[in-house]
């Protein structure tokens, strides 16, 4: 189980859905016509020092409700999302995936690979 779903401050478990951008713009008042299409996206964060760490040890959490622990994991899911029987969970939002650009790419192991050794390259060495 994900722990995310365990903490205290999240009384409704793994019911809970993350409404991102939509239930930012119900919660101001916008009309459902305008919230409802929004439902469940979110803005990509910059890959810029995507793998800087305060120490080695730190776990980094990827996406936008940690799921993922490592950049080989995300990577791996935008790779075979799709894939029939690849053991991803379900989407808590499913109406506005993006099934054009990723989900399925047919990459192995050594081009996921290759993707995590250029998304490393992107640090300048910022110090957090």
């Amino acid at each position: 189980m994900n722990p995310f779903y365990n903490m205290p401050y999240n009384p409704d478990g793994e019911n809970w859905v993350d409404p991102g951008l939509g239930g930012f713009l119900r919660a101001a008042g916008y009309p459902e016509a305008v919230y409802l299409p929004e439902w469940g996206k979110f803005k990509v964060a910059t890959l810029r020092n995507v793998d800087l760490r305060p120490t080695k040890k730190f776990v980094k959490a990827y996406g936008h409700n940690g799921y993922f622990k490592s950049l080989e994991e995300i990577i791996h899911f935008y790779n075979t999302r799709d894939v029939p029987g690849a053991g991803w969970p379900v989407p808590e939002v499913s109406a506005n995936i993006n099934t054009a650009e990723m989900g399925n790419l047919g990459l192995n192991h050594g081009e996921e690979l290759a993707i995590v050794a250029f998304l490393k390259t992107l640090s300048d060495g910022w110090k957090p």
